[in-house]
């Protein structure tokens, strides 16, 4: 058993696959599994309860990714842990990559370090990423994964609940930049994870990805980006452009090759509209 280093998994109507993805950490001390579902799973449920170090916890409706990981932030520091393991209910790490992880942070000076987290690999390229066992810095990095200093937790504050989803994990790892914590990514270490209904399409010779969000999701990238573009210019200036960028190409995908084109755009604009009148929380249908 590993001392002072939890987990908290969020969940939201998760299928059977979420049992072996637990098992690929299921050695930390306590996992706290907050279900975001609107509906109550009993035989799921009933499973999870095979991991004799899960806690489960209904929060009875959808309140947002950024609420769940506060939950289980602070459940793990009342229960005095260091660390706290994030993960999505679709990552699960392969071989021993976390054990690697865990053997960094006991080995290293991690008085500064706000995270460290795996290489991230989506499951269709897990056959041809080549290890490499370097540690690099990283400005941001997505959430799943991620062992988190829970001491530069309590210094920088919460994960942003008004987001409700999308650009929680950067927001977080840009407020924890901004206060003097480096994010390390350990290069050896490999997280799977899934990007939901990806497409590839071709425009002049150049593969354009597709990552196909609906409507709801478009909404909020829309809103938080604009509002972490607007809180960190000054002091990160080239992220915030190649985010820019990435608003307006995406815009573009959207056009030419993704489905419900004129409910996605309407979402954008709606997202726009909502940053600049300050109204954030969750989306109304």
């Amino acid at each position: 058993m590993i001392k002072n280093i939890d987990a908290v998994v969020v969940l939201y109507h998760p299928d059977e696959s979420i049992i072996e993805n637990i098992k690929t950490y299921q050695q930390v001390r306590t996992i706290y599994a907050i279900d975001n579902s609107e509906e109550y799973n009993d035989n799921l449920v009933k499973k999870l309860k095979q991991f004799e170090n899960l806690i489960y916890i209904n929060n009875k409706g959808n309140q947002g990714i950024a609420h769940a990981l506060n939950v289980g932030a602070k459940l793990a520091i009342e229960n005095s842990a260091d660390w706290l393991l994030t993960m999505d209910q679709d990552s699960r790490f392969i071989e021993n990559s976390l054990e690697i992880l865990i053997a960094w942070i006991k080995n290293n000076d991690t008085s500064k370090i706000g995270i460290v987290s795996p290489y991230h690999l989506t499951k269709n390229k897990a056959n041809v990423y080549e290890k490499e066992n370097k540690i690099i810095d990283e400005l941001t990095v997505m959430t799943s994964g991620n062992l988190l200093n829970l001491e530069a937790f309590d210094n920088v504050g919460k994960f942003e609940e008004k987001y409700f989803i999308d650009y929680v994990d950067h927001e977080y790892c840009l407020r924890l930049r901004r206060n003097g914590y480096s994010i390390k990514v350990h290069k050896n270490c490999i997280l799977l994870h899934s990007l939901g209904d990806v497409s590839f399409h071709y425009l002049f010779g150049r593969k354009i990805v597709c990552t196909n969000h609906n409507y709801i999701r478009r909404y909020y990238i829309t809103r938080n980006r604009l509002n972490v573009m607007v809180k960190y210019f000054t002091s990160y200036p080239l992220f915030c452009i190649k985010e820019v960028k990435a608003l307006v190409f995406e815009w573009i995908k959207i056009i030419l090759f993704e489905k419900s084109k004129m409910k996605k755009q309407k979402s954008i604009f709606l997202g726009i509209k909502d940053f600049l009148f300050g109204n954030y929380g969750k989306y109304n249908v």
